[in-house]
């Protein structure tokens, strides 16, 4: 407990040392600077329209945020979750355009594609590893920009309307989108499938064989080796895993209320942010979605005042990394320590 506390000290002090960094931009980048920080700090919560865009933002960082922790559990740096959600997204696009996307199966069909396409995409790094010793991080990067070429292609050549010129699909029928938990806004069955998958994937790592050999494989790879556990097995399995998480990832961004169809760059690189969220959280599931919270809201405040204001939309990228980079060092207030010193001698001198 009490580290809990000194972690969510250190991160809303890293939070607000980067408000107030990012309050010196916006004077010295707007002509309206006080409009233009209470934009950041509120526009998210201004409508019910602003609070879905926010939600749906949580889904996703929630989403990609799981699956980057449960690789990187394993020690496995693997970049591919975007090139992962793409694959996702293009065979639940195909499920919604097939004739199965008008029946009442067109959602789960979606869904289960999509995590059957990420999971394959996801099993290729693993055993290059595995098999052949290749680097995760160079094979996984290069499978993203394959996966979101291949995709933009079968987007634009095969699945847009012929000969309309399109960068996307027709939309899906309303049997294929997500309904709405909230008549008028983003905010849809893509929620609680998050929340599902937190659940899951908290329950798989530290409540079952598997998720204990994972984390052994993590913690030390050769010890799991001693205890008779196969680490290439787990770590492939595991890549896979978290290409199944990627693939739903893709289906939620495609049948979600926010499209509904499938669109050339239609993850608009928010999957790859789920980097930033799993190494905030730490690689804790129970803990992205709080993260996803407070990075989706710092996310749309960026975005809706950049929209709204005179600040320049480049701002969102400053605020967002000084966030990320205090939170996840070890960031502490200057000279605390040696304040601590001294109060600890003036107690002993007392």
């Amino acid at each position: 407990m009490t580290q809990f506390y000194t972690e969510l000290s250190r991160a809303l002090l890293a939070l607000a040392v980067a408000l107030v960094v990012a309050l010196l931009i916006i004077i010295a980048t707007s002509s309206d600077p006080a409009n233009a920080f209470t934009q950041l700090l509120t526009a998210p919560l201004t409508s019910k329209r602003t609070i879905g865009y926010w939600m749906d933002d949580v889904a996703k960082l929630t989403l990609t945020g799981l699956a980057f922790s449960l690789v990187f559990q394993a020690r496995q740096f693997s970049m591919g979750v975007q090139g992962q959600v793409y694959i996702g997204g293009m065979f639940a696009a195909w499920v919604a355009l097939s004739p199965l996307g008008t029946t009442v199966l067109a959602i789960p069909l979606g869904l289960i594609a999509g995590m059957i396409g990420g999971a394959a995409y996801g099993f290729i790094p693993g055993y290059a590893k595995a098999k052949f010793g290749a680097n995760e991080i160079v094979s996984s990067l290069m499978l993203n920009y394959i996966a979101i070429k291949v995709v933009n292609w079968v987007t634009r050549a095969h699945l847009a309307p012929e000969g309309s010129g399109q960068l996307m699909s027709p939309p899906f029928p309303p049997e294929a989108t997500f309904p709405a938990l909230v008549s008028g806004t983003r905010l849809d069955l893509g929620l609680v499938i998050a929340l599902v998958m937190v659940i899951v994937v908290w329950f798989t790592l530290y409540r079952t064989r598997w998720g204990l050999k994972l984390r052994l494989v993590g913690d030390n790879a050769t010890f799991a080796a001693y205890a008779g556990i196969k680490s290439n097995a787990v770590m492939i399995a595991a890549m896979t895993a978290a290409g199944a998480i990627g693939g739903l990832l893709g289906s939620v961004f495609v049948q979600g209320r926010a499209y509904g169809k499938i669109t050339e760059n239609f993850d608009g690189n928010l999957a790859f942010e789920g980097i930033l969220i799993a190494i905030v959280a730490k690689n804790r599931p129970l803990a992205v979605p709080f993260v996803a919270l407070a990075y989706g809201y710092l996310r749309q405040g960026a975005q809706l005042m950049g929209n709204r204001t005179d600040v320049p939309n480049e701002m969102i990228a400053v605020v967002q990394a000084l966030v990320i980079l205090l939170v996840a060092s070890s960031f502490t207030i200057p000279g605390r320590r040696a304040l601590a010193r001294l109060l600890r001698r003036k107690e002993a001198a007392q």
